[in-house]
């Protein structure tokens, strides 16, 4: 009996939405605009494993930028970065309220309103699709397992057989045009329950651009990717050379 690959598309589904939902209930201040799935290899006979979700809000990203200023010593002082005793710096709060007793703060909590720092964050922008603004592993929640080691070990076996039976290539393009339906169908049920309109893909350094095309409307492309609109190409398999024919998510 081979992958049962309609199990493992709804088990992804359903976590993931999960998952999603519950970071985003915890932080109802946050503006969410990204969700990606990503982590699955991408080298020709690599060993597939499950995807880990990734999920990013401006005011994650704002403090996540400040945290990463205050621990660097060499940072340049800007207008959002103050030096104080010790040769430490602390970024002011964005919101009015009393600076924090400590430094070690590592989540984000609900109530945060941090606002990004527009110099950083518009500058960052610039740069498009390959910026840290859409790098899911720089992300504030940039690894979040979908399954327990146990469950991701009995899937990891299953890949492993259905690639010897049905060759590597062809299972990992069938696995990559479900994890498109997946971030598809996310993108709808969280626009329908909670009126955001999240930026959903699958990341994958070795085919970012045609992931990206297939996985998005039109009018997201033109919107948040404008110099991906301006050369449109096809998303060419894993494996597949480019200019071969095969294509997935054409027409998207």
């Amino acid at each position: 009996m081979g992958l049962d690959w309609t199990a493992l598309e709804q088990g992804i589904h359903r976590v993931a939405l999960q998952k999603a939902a519950t970071i985003m209930t915890e932080h109802p201040g946050h503006t969410f605009y990204g969700l990606a799935l990503h982590g699955v290899p991408t080298e020709e006979g690599a060993a597939l494993v499950l995807p880990v979700l990734a999920l990013n809000s401006t005011q994650a990203e704002a403090r996540d930028l400040a945290d990463d200023a205050d621990e660097d010593p060499g940072a340049e002082e800007d207008e959002w970065v103050e030096e104080v005793e010790g040769g430490d710096y602390t970024p002011p709060p964005l919101d009015g309220s009393d600076p924090p007793e400590s430094a070690d703060d590592e989540d984000v909590d609900a109530d945060d309103d941090v606002a990004v720092p527009e110099d950083e964050l518009a500058e960052d922008d610039s740069v498009g699709f390959y910026s840290r603004h859409w790098d899911p592993t720089e992300w504030h929640w940039d690894a979040v397992e979908l399954v327990e080691d146990a469950a991701a070990g009995v899937w990891e076996r299953a890949f492993a057989a259905e690639a010897r039976a049905t060759g590597w290539a062809e299972t990992a393009e069938r696995y990559d045009e479900l994890l498109i339906r997946v971030v598809k169908e996310l993108r709808q049920e969280v626009l329908a329950s909670r009126g955001v309109d999240l930026v959903c893909f699958v990341a994958d350094d070795d085919h970012a651009e045609r992931l990206l095309r297939a996985c998005l409307t039109q009018s997201q492309l033109r919107e948040y990717f404008p110099e991906l609109v301006q050369a449109p190409r096809e998303l060419t398999p894993r494996g597949a050379e480019e200019g071969d024919g095969a294509v997935i998510g054409a027409g998207v």
